[in-house]
């Protein structure tokens, strides 16, 4: 059994912010929650035109590769759910489907690492409620920072270990998107990790291989620069 299940909403999630847990020794499973192909859309959703695709299925399957290659890096294969993309839908699919596709794609009693959704990203935001829907039920849950999305006003002072900023909070945003779910993040332990330089390169080879994203990707967040990179931040969650 999996010492643990990385919850990653799309293909890159999991490699963007937990490759410290990548690639430690236990086994660990990567399960891409929104990994369906979306039949019949061609380049007609807003971030394949914007990161310049011309057939959507295509794309998923282009983007299945690059995760393929980036978790074979870290010794991973990834296991593709078929619930679809946010930019191929019009409405989320229920969060109790969600939950009963996760629950039965993760063996019992497997642990999930489940994203924060600390930019609110609807599809974060999805697979974290859905995690937290089987916390409800028993299932143990911890939350991470999901890079690059966390990262839009920087990384607090607690995890990077520089003097605090008097005018800038960066985790007062996390707070606010976690409030709705009951779960304060005051509360919960964080295990903050700085990457070394080793550790940080092989990072970033893994990022690189996700070609057809990174530019977008880079252009939004800078997403390649270490101060974004090098830090990755689990939570647990009280009892």
């Amino acid at each position: 059994m999996p010492a643990l299940a990385i919850v990653s909403p799309h293909p890159d999630d999991a490699v963007l912010s937990l490759w410290h847990v990548l690639t430690a020794p236990e086994e660990v499973m990567v399960v891409n929650l929104f990994g369906g192909s979306p039949d019949g859309h061609r380049g007609d959703a807003w971030w394949d035109r914007l990161t310049g695709a011309e057939d959507s299925v295509a794309r998923v399957r282009e983007r299945h590769a690059e995760d393929r290659a980036a978790l074979a890096l870290a010794g991973r294969e990834p296991v593709d759910l078929g619930f679809l993309d946010g930019q191929y839908r019009t409405a989320a699919p229920a969060p109790e489907e969600l939950a009963a596709g996760l629950d039965a794609a993760v063996p019992a009693g497997t642990p999930l690492l489940a994203p924060a959704a600390l930019d609110a990203h609807r599809d974060h935001v999805a697979a974290r409620d859905a995690a937290l829907a089987l916390r409800a039920g028993g299932r143990e849950v911890r939350l991470y920072a999901d890079v690059p999305h966390c990262t839009v006003y920087g990384w607090p002072a607690w995890v990077t270990g520089e003097a605090p900023d008097p005018f800038l909070r960066p985790e007062s945003r996390w707070e606010d998107t976690m409030r709705e779910t009951g779960v304060s993040l005051a509360a919960c332990t964080p295990d903050v990790r700085r990457l070394d330089e080793a550790a940080l390169t092989a990072k970033a080879e893994a990022v690189r291989a996700y070609r057809s994203q990174l530019p977008a990707l880079e252009a939004q967040f800078g997403v390649m620069r270490p101060a974004v990179l090098g830090h990755e931040v689990t939570w647990a969650l009280p009892a």
